[in-house]
């Protein structure tokens, strides 16, 4: 799937020059003249990042942060300004954002910025892919099974599992059996390593 850029920046000049210095880099680039289109017509990919003005007048580049963050999107976002702002950029960087570069901003920088910001996205989807399909897995799971797997990812022998659980250890290895064959597990530490 093609890389998406999403821009958004109030003044044209700069919308139009960050998409050209953007060209050619293999990444489909989604202009936005306000933060209020954007949000409104954003819709996650798995490969993206945003590019955004952190002064707008609608919103500010934070306030488009946090409201992506509320709705659970973790998009890499490059913020861009042409004042210094300390205390916005760590506020933007403890929310997770992965640059900050001062207009004018250099072309190549930003296209390394850019790049770094695509890997990441790649990344976090691969993570969120890897988390869904665990817990489906975890899903299929009975309450006893869940229960023996949790105390199995803790250390705990099948005799006291059945110690603890007030059943036999026969049970318990039943249970075990069919809860490493749902989760596609072969052993103990990969079912914690699940688990955890």
């Amino acid at each position: 799937m093609q890389p998406v850029v999403n821009i958004v920046d109030d003044d044209s000049t700069s919308l139009w020059l960050l998409q050209e210095l953007l060209q050619g880099i293999g990444a489909e680039l989604r202009a936005f003249s306000s933060a209020t289109r954007f949000l409104s017509e954003y819709r996650p990919s798995p490969c993206e990042c945003l590019v955004t003005d952190l002064r707008m007048p609608e919103f500010s580049g934070l306030e488009v942060q946090r409201k992506l963050l509320e709705r659970g999107a973790t998009i890499p976002i490059i913020f861009v300004t042409a004042y210094s702002e300390i205390r916005e950029a760590v506020t933007a960087v403890k929310r997770g954002a992965v640059d900050f570069l001062s207009k004018p901003v250099d072309g190549a920088e930003l296209r390394e910025k850019v790049q770094a910001a695509l890997a990441a996205s790649r990344e976090l989807h691969a993570r969120r892919l890897e988390r869904s399909a665990r817990d489906a897995r975890l899903a299929l799971l009975s309450e006893r099974e869940r229960e023996i797997v949790e105390l199995v990812a803790t250390g705990k022998s099948s005799r006291e599992i059945a110690e603890i659980l007030q059943i036999s250890s026969r049970t318990v290895e039943n249970h075990r059996a069919r809860a490493m064959e749902k989760l596609h597990v072969t052993s103990a530490v990969e079912m914690a390593r699940l688990i955890g």
